[in-house]
């Protein structure tokens, strides 16, 4: 149905021009461009209206698999991938480098013992999210164990002390991680 009404005004366009040719008539030409002008503001009013249209909404289905056909010559190894996870989340616990705000792919990497492609393959394939949200994670987690224990620091104060360097960064991935803001949240599990 939405196709006919796209072809009748290129249909009527097309006439009212061979038409012109026959016989000049300025009237027509100024209609017919008239019908024009509308129709393409109308398929911008459409492709606004409905934009899922251009949406691909496949994202997590085949997630799996989309990852290992991006991996697939990156040259790591099932073995050492699943090796380098353990110590990846062993070194998150143990050593904390979440805490350094400044804390990079290329610096985790580094105190692994692997590059950071490899690193940010086995945050994706294992976790299941990149390199900054795996990271924020572990902040979010910090800043509510601080939060039970530390009623006379402030919010922001324990934030930055969670690793997060802006408070407008630390809303943002709190909403993100925990649906509500902090002191929602927090409010939410004291009472």
């Amino acid at each position: 149905m939405g196709f006919i009404f796209v072809f009748l005004p290129f249909v009527f366009i097309a006439v009212t021009r061979g038409l012109m040719k026959l016989e000049y008539s300025w009237n027509m030409e100024l209609i017919s461009d008239f019908i024009l002008v509308v129709t393409f503001i109308l398929f911008g009013f459409y492709g606004i209206r409905h934009q899922n249209i251009f949406i691909d909404t496949n994202d997590g289905i085949n997630l799996e698999v989309k990852n290992n056909v991006a991996y697939e010559t990156s040259g790591l190894k099932e073995d050492f991938a699943k090796q380098k996870h353990e110590e990846l989340l062993n070194y998150m616990e143990s050593a904390k480098p979440y805490l350094q705000p400044k804390l990079s792919l290329s610096i985790l990497a580094e105190s692994l013992g692997i590059s950071p492609n490899h690193l940010s393959q086995i945050i994706n394939q294992y976790e299941q999210q990149n390199f900054n949200d795996f990271v924020n994670k572990y902040r979010i987690d910090e800043f509510i164990m601080k939060a039970k224990d530390n009623k006379q620091f402030s919010l922001l104060a324990l934030a930055f002390d969670s690793g997060f360097n802006s408070k407008s960064t630390f809303n943002t991935v709190f909403k993100k991680h925990k649906g509500q803001t902090p002191s929602q949240y927090l409010s939410s599990k004291s009472s």
